[in-house]
């Protein structure tokens, strides 16, 4: 079967290779896989700018239907449609024996395509049975393609962010998670959503309203974005604000656009230092949380948003094109031409 493999550490070093189908051990299942995302994590592993132990066949975000199970497999059965999240946890390490599971510290835990050697961008995967997920009826394997990077919205956002109903939410960033981002807001009972970016986002914002965000604001052409977000709310500020775009420049405006006593929510990552003026979360008396991976009680919650129609992420799929084209997929994501694309054919 054809695979995309990052071969080897350096920029670069990915090539389309034809493998073996992976068998599945004992406790897995095999899946043929019927869509497969590109993540950010993928893109940093082209640039040799994160974690991965080559050669690893790329791709996390996925879903399929299951066409064989290993001994001691009881709860999955061939023909069940599947997704699951990427880390493969111990259960056994003080994290996961606290209930973090997504904060698992062992040595020997594992990452779907990116420390397990066989990932999603190939036409079979072989996956574990105690991290699987049946996908609702209703729910197409495309959309379930896409609940990985959903359930690291849901867990940062439903379940680590207090909205209550009437809220009213900024969101930073018309990408990805901060377009889930919008979804999930409305899903809690924000009132009004607020999706902040910059000029070049321009066509991100018209998905944004399509998907359900009350109004948009370029903080590069708006004299006065915080002013805005004020007016809006008496004068008070956003009670939530959800920063998804991992820049700076939008983590200190965060600490503007919040209401006194409010919350930031801190989606995005930057992967270096910011410079934050701390004394707004003194005087301001704010609170903020951020969260790592996922949950298995997260992927419960998401699959339900998703299949009830509350989170819908098709207008997110910009691109489908097959695994042959991996370098225009690439391509398209690293110069923010796209929102997600999805390799359909894997063959």
């Amino acid at each position: 079967m054809k695979a995309l493999i990052k071969t080897a550490r350096g920029v670069g070093n990915i090539e389309l290779r034809d493998i073996e189908k992976p068998t599945p051990g004992r406790g897995e299942a095999l899946i043929e896989v019927a869509a497969s995302g590109i993540c950010g994590t993928d893109m940093h592993i082209r640039q040799d700018h994160s974690f991965y132990t080559p050669p690893v066949v790329l791709g996390h975000e996925y879903a399929g239907t299951v066409v064989e199970v290993g001994d001691g497999v009881s709860n999955i059965h061939v023909g069940n449609r599947v997704t699951s999240p990427a880390t493969q946890y111990c259960g056994q390490c003080y994290q996961c024996k606290n209930a973090h599971v997504n904060r698992c510290t062992a040595e020997n835990k594992k990452i779907l395509g990116v420390s397990v050697a066989n990932g999603g961008f190939a036409k079979y995967v072989a996956v574990p049975e105690y991290v699987l997920h049946k996908i609702p009826e209703g729910l197409s394997l495309e959309e379930a393609a896409m609940a990985e990077p959903t359930a690291c919205v849901v867990r940062c956002v439903a379940e680590r962010s207090p909205i209550t109903p009437g809220d009213v939410v900024v969101v930073q960033g018309p990408g990805t998670m901060g377009l889930i981002a919008t979804q999930v807001a409305k899903a809690m009972g924000a009132s009004k959503v607020i999706v902040t970016g910059i000029t070049s986002d321009e066509w991100r914002f018209e998905i944004a309203k399509a998907v359900g965000a009350d109004m948009t604001i370029d903080v590069l052409t708006e004299k006065d974005p915080v002013g805005v977000v004020a007016s809006l709310t008496d004068c008070a500020g956003a009670d939530v604000v959800i920063e998804a775009s991992g820049s700076a420049a939008a983590r200190r405006q965060a600490l503007e656009f919040v209401k006194v006593t409010g919350h930031v929510t801190l989606l995005g990552t930057q992967g270096t230092n910011t410079d934050l003026y701390l004394d707004h979360i003194v005087e301001k008396e704010l609170s903020m949380t951020g969260s790592w991976g996922t949950l298995p009680s997260t992927w419960v919650l998401t699959l339900r948003l998703m299949a009830s129609g509350q989170i819908d992420v098709k207008p997110l799929i910009t691109h489908r094109i097959s695994l042959e084209e991996w370098e225009k997929g690439f391509d398209l994501m690293e110069t923010q031409q796209a929102i997600k694309v999805l390799f359909t054919n894997l063959e």
